[in-house]
């Protein structure tokens, strides 16, 4: 048997794996450093320029999309009002609300290359509240609380044109977002000592109601709005280069479709005197309209809100102001009837929902799986606007319903909303302007 002995040169040589595993390191190393570095120099990036985190990415989740993509909101503690914009916060620049991903974060939108942006001004006053001047007044004569529709959504609002109209002082008191019950506490903190001659509450059934329960909730638990939901947050919700790096993978390395064209929910045709209108529906806006009346009018949520303005009312009327409730109908009420293709009708129906109350005949609203017939939703879509007509009759409160003006108009115009964005355009501001100064000046069919 014979035994091979090394070389004095083979002695002499180092280990072929600890070299390779050394050299690996130090390419590995510093790589995965670098790595590290530049995606906490992105993630610091992005937090301060927010503007450049893509609407994708800002609709990736609650968190991204409210506290990153919009750091310009303040928070109290107790909740009062909840959150406002940091005083004298200003922004300009291009918006496009043909954007579909301003109704839904999912692609459910066919593309149509339909753009209209406009040059989108937005100004906080001295309070954090959304007023072009900057330095508050003693006295106002009109006082207008409510949530993204007292915000721009066209390049002149229907706030600006009702002061050009009416020549009446106003100051508004609203955010992105707010229910009734932010509004009312807004209104008495701020609104009440201004002596208005007018308190006016504008009301959306796109969301209001959803939005009266997250108030409570926030409310109740004794934390600001931000600490609640960030405490109940993971820590993928706020990693900017996560969502950013799978959006990017997604635009380079898109997946493979399923067998057959991608299937589109919208957009849905509505029919109009001016022509067909293409439209694209805000999901969760199709949730309150699924409900049913007695459903509504047994829900904490009706309860919480409708104490919050019989309050309001009170102290307005004490100081002689009036109040009055202005219902905004959502786009998706109003285009309903006007619908007519099968595709486009199941289209909207399979994102409706089964809503009951959390303890059988009472409790908050509960939105459940199983999407309604078309029967049932024909039959219930109407019956939040009929809840508050009959509530503000028996309570006393003036009300301004612009649900029949509005579909009737939309009939005989076609566009008075956005295409993709769920608020007024230009056509719809000016039509809300008339309506309201229309009221204020004693021309209206209100109470």
């Amino acid at each position: 048997m014979s035994t091979e002995v090394a070389s004095p040169a083979e002695m002499g040589r180092p280990a072929a794996g600890p070299a390779r595993r050394r050299k690996a390191l130090n390419v590995l190393v510093p790589l995965a450093l670098t790595l590290v570095s530049v995606a906490a120099s992105l993630e610091v990036g992005l937090r301060v320029f927010f503007r450049l985190i893509p609407i994708q990415v800002c609709g990736a989740n609650e968190i991204i999309g409210n506290y990153y993509c919009q750091p310009y909101l303040v928070y109290d503690k107790p909740i009062r009002i909840g959150y406002r914009y940091k005083p004298g916060y200003h922004f300009e620049g291009w918006w496009d609300p043909a954007n579909p991903y301003a109704a839904n974060r999912e692609e459910v939108t066919a593309p149509t290359g339909r753009s209209e942006p406009f040059w989108y001004t937005f100004q906080a006053d001295e309070m954090g509240f959304p007023n072009d001047r900057y330095e508050w007044q003693d006295h106002y004569d009109v006082v207008i609380t409510g949530d993204s529709f007292t915000i721009r959504t066209s390049p002149q609002t229907w706030i600006e044109l009702l002061e050009e109209r009416t020549g009446k002082s106003i100051l508004t008191l609203g955010a992105s977002s707010w229910s009734t019950l932010n509004e009312v506490e807004a209104v008495k903190l701020y609104g009440l000592d201004k002596s208005p001659e007018w308190v006016i509450v504008m009301y959306f059934e796109g969301n209001d109601l959803i939005n009266t329960a997250q108030y409570v909730e926030r409310r109740d638990s004794g934390l600001s709005w931000k600490e609640f939901d960030m405490q109940r947050s993971e820590l993928a919700d706020h990693l900017l280069t996560w969502h950013l790096a799978r959006y990017l993978a997604g635009r380079t390395f898109p997946a493979e479709e399923a067998a057959g064209p991608p299937r589109y929910r919208y957009p849905v045709t509505a029919s109009t005197e001016a022509g067909p209108v293409d439209v694209v529906f805000k999901d969760i806006h199709l949730l309150p309209i699924s409900a049913n009346y007695d459903t509504l009018a047994r829900s904490n949520e009706f309860q919480y809100l409708t104490e919050s303005l019989v309050e309001l009312q009170q102290l307005a009327a004490a100081r002689g102001t009036r109040l009055l409730l202005v219902y905004i109908p959502s786009k998706e009420h109003v285009y309903w009837s006007r619908i007519w293709d099968p595709v486009d009708v199941n289209n909207i129906l399979e994102r409706t929902v089964t809503v009951t109350l959390n303890e059988g005949d009472h409790g908050w609203l509960r939105w459940n799986p199983g999407y309604l017939s078309y029967d049932v939703f024909q039959a219930n879509h109407d019956d939040q606007e009929r809840l508050f007509e009959a509530w503000t009759q028996q309570a006393g409160i003036e009300f301004l319903n612009l649900t029949p003006i509005l579909w009737q108009e939309t009939i005989a115009r076609g566009e008075l909303y956005h295409y993709a964005d769920p608020h007024w355009n230009q056509a719809g501001n000016q039509l809300i302007a008339d309506l309201i100064t229309a009221y204020i000046e004693g021309m209206g069919e209100g109470r």
